[in-house]
């Protein structure tokens, strides 16, 4: 009977154990989490498509004027 409680015991820790794991990557924010290196990557991806978004938009605006015009 002591073996079945020591089983429980211990399966009840483990699990809030896992528990507490989960809490803390949940709660944890995008510059925290391993180190911040997986936030800079997605910022430095998101300026770059920023910048190509942008650029595409004042060359259709562009075309668009030129296109009007000259018909």
């Amino acid at each position: 009977m002591d073996g079945i409680i020591d089983n429980l015991e211990n399966a009840i820790q483990t699990w809030n154990q896992k528990l507490a794991e989960i809490w803390t990557l949940l709660t944890q924010s995008p510059q925290e989490f391993k180190g911040g290196g997986i936030w800079n990557i997605i910022t430095q991806i998101h300026g770059a498509l920023l910048a190509i978004g942008l650029a595409l938009l004042v060359l259709f605006f562009v075309y668009g004027v030129a296109k009007s015009c000259t018909i």
